[in-house]
């Protein structure tokens, strides 16, 4: 059984992204603890077998802010999932380029692998996912690409040498599969 850390990027008190990947977590078999972004100082992340990082209402625009909260990363050797906001926060980090949508992906999309990977496992080629997003951020060196679509390129990625794995759209809703990769990649 995983002990999991699940990181609230929103405002303190809302929870509709955490809700969710808390009941896929437990749904799995696993622990978890749910803590708010600012808490990730002042808790020992090597006590989890992993972190995911939730999305935020916020969205786009929470980067420069929560950025501090989250350097930790870079030196983090067990399995992290970063969510929308997640995605961006890690690939800023590691030098990704923000980039301004001119429409909102907002709805159902189809993402199709470019690679496989273990996080991938008993997922189909093509699959829909649900998108609640303005802004995506390019792959940052050391990162290989494991689902793209028509509308934004960088839907998955994976760091090459360590468990990091973060993705634009919201696997709490339709891909299951996805968190449960994710657990067993914490086991």
């Amino acid at each position: 059984m995983a002990k999991i850390v699940i990181v609230n990027n929103a405002e303190p008190g809302i929870n509709e992204f955490v809700a969710p990947i808390d009941d896929l977590v437990k749904a799995a078999g696993s622990s978890s603890k749910c803590i708010e972004y600012a808490d990730c100082l002042s808790i020992d992340l090597n006590d989890f077998d992993g972190v995911i990082l939730s999305g935020s209402p916020q969205g786009d625009d929470i980067v420069e802010h929560h950025l501090p909260y989250f350097r930790w990363i870079k030196e983090y050797e067990k399995p992290v999932l970063g969510i929308c906001a997640g995605h961006h926060l890690t690939g800023f980090l590691y030098g990704s380029e923000l980039l301004r949508s001119e429409e909102p992906e907002m709805g159902d999309f189809e993402v199709f692998k470019t690679t496989e990977d273990p996080i991938l496992k008993h997922m189909p080629e093509t699959f829909r996912v649900k998108q609640m997003h303005n802004d995506s951020v390019t792959l940052p060196a050391g990162f290989e690409l494991l689902a793209s679509s028509k509308t934004c390129f960088n839907q998955l990625m994976k760091h090459k040498q360590k468990p990091l794995y973060t993705c634009q759209f919201h696997p709490e809703y339709y891909n299951h599969q996805l968190i449960q990769n994710f657990i067993s990649l914490c086991e």
